[in-house]
Protein backbone atom coordinates (compact mmCIF):
# COMPACT_ATOMS: atom_id res chain seq x y z
CA UNK A 1 0.00 0.00 0.00
CA UNK A 2 1.23 3.29 -0.94
CA UNK A 3 2.44 5.62 2.03
CA UNK A 4 -0.11 8.79 1.62
CA UNK A 5 -0.55 12.06 3.74
CA UNK A 6 -3.76 13.60 4.40
CA UNK A 7 -3.39 17.28 4.73
CA UNK A 8 -6.27 19.40 5.42
CA UNK A 9 -7.05 23.05 4.19
CA UNK A 10 -4.46 23.04 1.22
CA UNK A 11 -6.30 25.90 -1.30
CA UNK A 12 -7.17 24.51 -4.69
CA UNK A 13 -5.25 26.33 -7.32
CA UNK A 14 -5.90 28.78 -9.30
CA UNK A 15 -6.67 27.04 -13.09
CA UNK A 16 -4.45 29.26 -15.20
CA UNK A 17 -5.36 27.23 -18.61
CA UNK A 18 -9.09 29.50 -18.22
CA UNK A 19 -6.95 32.43 -18.02
CA UNK A 20 -7.14 34.20 -21.85
CA UNK A 21 -4.02 35.56 -23.02
CA UNK A 22 -4.87 37.23 -25.47
CA UNK A 23 -8.06 39.94 -25.05
CA UNK A 24 -10.32 37.92 -27.57
CA UNK A 25 -13.28 38.30 -25.79
CA UNK A 26 -12.94 41.93 -26.65
CA UNK A 27 -12.93 42.09 -30.47
CA UNK A 28 -15.93 43.08 -32.39
CA UNK A 29 -15.75 41.76 -36.00
CA UNK A 30 -13.14 43.19 -38.11
CA UNK A 31 -10.85 44.25 -34.69
CA UNK A 32 -7.35 42.85 -34.99
CA UNK A 33 -4.38 42.59 -32.95
CA UNK A 34 -0.64 42.31 -33.59
CA UNK A 35 1.12 40.27 -31.38
CA UNK A 36 4.95 40.68 -32.45
CA UNK A 37 8.14 37.55 -32.45
CA UNK A 38 10.15 37.49 -29.36
CA UNK A 39 13.48 35.95 -29.86
CA UNK A 40 12.66 32.78 -27.98
CA UNK A 41 9.81 31.95 -30.40
CA UNK A 42 9.86 31.18 -34.10
CA UNK A 43 7.52 32.64 -36.65
CA UNK A 44 5.82 29.19 -37.31
CA UNK A 45 5.43 28.25 -33.55
CA UNK A 46 3.81 31.45 -32.98
CA UNK A 47 1.69 31.16 -35.31
CA UNK A 48 0.82 27.84 -34.21
CA UNK A 49 0.05 28.65 -30.81
CA UNK A 50 -2.13 31.83 -32.07
CA UNK A 51 -4.12 30.01 -34.17
CA UNK A 52 -4.71 27.03 -31.30
CA UNK A 53 -5.81 29.69 -29.08
CA UNK A 54 -8.09 31.67 -31.29
CA UNK A 55 -9.64 28.51 -32.68
CA UNK A 56 -10.16 27.34 -29.08
CA UNK A 57 -11.50 30.49 -27.70
CA UNK A 58 -13.86 30.58 -31.05
CA UNK A 59 -15.75 26.96 -30.53
CA UNK A 60 -16.51 27.73 -27.09
CA UNK A 61 -18.72 30.97 -28.51
CA UNK A 62 -22.24 30.83 -30.01
CA UNK A 63 -22.41 31.10 -32.00
CA UNK A 64 -18.88 30.09 -33.08
CA UNK A 65 -16.46 32.87 -33.76
CA UNK A 66 -13.73 32.61 -36.38
CA UNK A 67 -10.40 34.34 -36.75
CA UNK A 68 -7.67 34.79 -39.46
CA UNK A 69 -4.27 35.11 -38.96
CA UNK A 70 -1.35 36.41 -40.93
CA UNK A 71 2.42 36.59 -40.77
CA UNK A 72 2.90 40.58 -40.79
CA UNK A 73 5.93 42.72 -40.90
CA UNK A 74 5.31 45.96 -39.08
CA UNK A 75 6.55 49.75 -38.45
CA UNK A 76 6.98 50.61 -34.78
CA UNK A 77 8.41 54.25 -35.06
CA UNK A 78 11.97 53.50 -36.78
CA UNK A 79 11.46 49.53 -36.64
CA UNK A 80 10.24 47.00 -38.19
CA UNK A 81 8.98 44.27 -35.61
CA UNK A 82 8.07 41.03 -37.20
CA UNK A 83 4.99 39.08 -35.79
CA UNK A 84 1.28 37.57 -36.33
CA UNK A 85 -1.73 39.77 -36.61
CA UNK A 86 -5.14 37.97 -35.87
CA UNK A 87 -8.36 39.32 -37.03
CA UNK A 88 -11.52 38.15 -36.00
CA UNK A 89 -13.88 37.61 -39.02
CA UNK A 90 -17.30 36.66 -37.51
Amino acid sequence: MADYKIEKNVPLPTDLRSKNTYPFEDMEVGDSIFVKLTKEDDAQRLRNRLAQASRNFGKKQDPEWTFVLRYMLESYGSLEVSGVRIWRKS
